[in-house]
């Protein structure tokens, strides 16, 4: 296909989800025959759409479709579809960003190494005055290296984080719900793939509960008190997909109690957080962020780099 035209609207709250000229340019450089179009406004956008081959965008609306009679593709930053579900008409094809899984393995790896060698706790002592919190950190600090972690949500984020975690010698086991025959090339033995529903067999074996859910109704509250019950008591579970497959509550009385050692947690059920969260709450172990775990300066890069190869094809 023979590309002449490339709208870009790329505008959002958070900085590093936003195009910059640098980004333009390059997109530009890589399409010289290409009209590259860059949208500040939704007025601006919708008045380009007639016009219109590729968008860029993670912000379109099913109702466009109808304006952009010459449209091919939306190409969105977006890794879940739920942020903008998308039913295009024949013809058009919609593309979600594949990119994340490095800058989530990354925060993932920092999560479970802050927790393991005990740097979450000695930095909640200093806050409350602690000069020297050693024995806050007796009998809770462990090596990552030789550990167990369960990946729930083995697509391209899930795996990322399982190859990041492999040269600190962690065993992985990643579950989903149609695993494909190959196994990951980083595999090695001790290593497992399995279907989802053999999650309650693993949970007793996991150090780590690592969850890269999508939001929809299949995963609703799929981490609950049944399940937290059947973890190991020194497990930590960390969630950078959906808030919606945990069960809140549930987890917020597992750490209140003891029975799970920690939660590191980058997503919950209705965001911004609320005070009335039970996840609110200064509970032992927690530690939230705030839908951050794809953060980096490098993003709209790492975005840029996909558009080009995905329209280079």
């Amino acid at each position: 296909m023979k590309i002449d035209s490339i709208v870009v609207y790329q505008e959002a709250s958070v900085p590093y989800f936003r195009m910059r000229k640098e980004h333009i340019a390059r997109l530009r450089q890589a399409f010289p025959a290409a009209r590259v179009t860059w949208c500040h406004s939704e007025r601006s956008c919708l008045r380009t759409l007639p016009q219109a081959q590729i968008v860029v965008s993670w912000a379109f609306r099913q109702e466009w479709f109808a304006r952009a009679p010459r449209l091919r593709a939306v190409l969105s930053s977006a890794a879940g579809r739920d942020l903008s579900p998308l039913d295009p008409p024949q013809g058009v094809t919609v593309r979600y960003g594949t990119f994340h899984g490095p800058l989530m393995a990354e925060t993932v790896l920092g999560m479970m190494l802050a927790f393991e060698r005990g740097i979450f706790t000695a930095y909640a002592h200093q806050l409350r005055g602690d000069l020297w919190p050693n024995s806050a950190l007796y009998g809770t600090v462990r090596l990552l290296h030789g550990s167990h972690a369960v990946i729930l949500g083995f697509g391209h984020i899930g795996k990322a984080i399982g190859s990041l975690l492999k040269p600190f010698g962690v065993r992985v086991t990643g579950l989903r719900r149609t695993p494909p025959a190959q196994l990951p090339p980083w595999f090695t033995p001790g290593d497992r793939q399995l279907t989802a529903d053999q999650l309650d067999t693993v949970l007793p074996e996991a150090d780590h509960l690592i969850l890269v859910l999508p939001s929809d109704t299949g995963t609703d509250r799929m981490i609950n008190a049944a399940r937290l019950a059947k973890l190991p008591r020194h497990a930590v579970l960390y969630n950078v997909g959906r808030g919606n497959c945990v069960d809140e509550a549930a987890l917020a009385r597992a750490l209140q109690k003891g029975t799970l050692r920690g939660a590191c947690l980058d997503v919950f059920a209705d965001e911004p957080l609320t005070p009335d969260s039970p996840l609110a709450a200064d509970l032992p172990g927690l530690v939230r962020m705030p839908h951050a775990s794809a953060f980096a300066d490098e993003y709209m890069d790492r975005f840029t780099d996909e558009i080009i190869a995905w329209l280079k094809k």
